[in-house]
């Protein structure tokens, strides 16, 4: 009832869109100890039901991609496929960079082409390829040429989340200045 109140909300303050994680009833290595059908059908049934209140409202659902290379539905691929397996107009993908590239051999530029059709909404942050770290673009490993020429390539229109933030030991003069950094990037 939470998630669909939530819902409610987004609608009320005039976002068409609301992002979700998967949820991991089994943990985050359901890989590992055989729980990955089981995390699907949880999951399936979890998001058809939170679509119904979606679609009353005309909120679109984006189904996040994860940070954690042993879960089922992590991977960007996995996500497209979750998402293809909805198949609804009110069901797509946020696309976060920084869970991409912990990734070995992925990039967020690649993953945005190759999710680009369902793609609505980017949470944007950098990371140093192995943890989800949230930091400011150009701070960690992630080729941000190589993601603008993909912004481009995708004709992209959909929302853009920075999701990182100054230090919270930094004072708030100096973040402030930060922030206007962050915008400049």
């Amino acid at each position: 009832e939470k998630m669909r109140k939530s819902i409610r909300a987004t609608a009320i303050l005039g976002c068409k869109y609301w992002v979700i994680h998967p949820i991991m009833p089994y943990g985050i290595e359901d890989l590992e100890n055989g729980k990955a059908q089981e995390t699907w059908d949880l999951n399936l049934e979890f998001m058809k039901e939170l679509l119904i209140t979606a679609k009353e409202n005309d909120v679109t659902i984006c189904f996040e991609n994860m940070p954690m290379r042993k879960f089922s539905l992590g991977a960007p691929k996995d996500t497209l496929r979750f998402v293809k397996a909805i198949n609804d107009e009110h069901f797509k993908i946020c696309l976060d960079t920084g869970h991409v590239s912990v990734f070995r051999g992925l990039t967020p530029a690649d993953a945005l082409r190759e999710l680009a059709e369902e793609v609505r909404t980017l949470h944007v942050h950098d990371n140093d390829g192995r943890y989800d770290l949230h930091l400011i673009p150009h701070y960690g490993v992630i080729d941000w040429e190589d993601f603008g020429k993909a912004l481009k390539e995708v004709q992209y229109q959909g929302v853009f989340s920075l999701e990182t933030a100054p230090s919270k030991r930094i004072p708030l003069e100096a973040a402030e200045l930060i922030y206007e950094a962050m915008a400049g990037i």
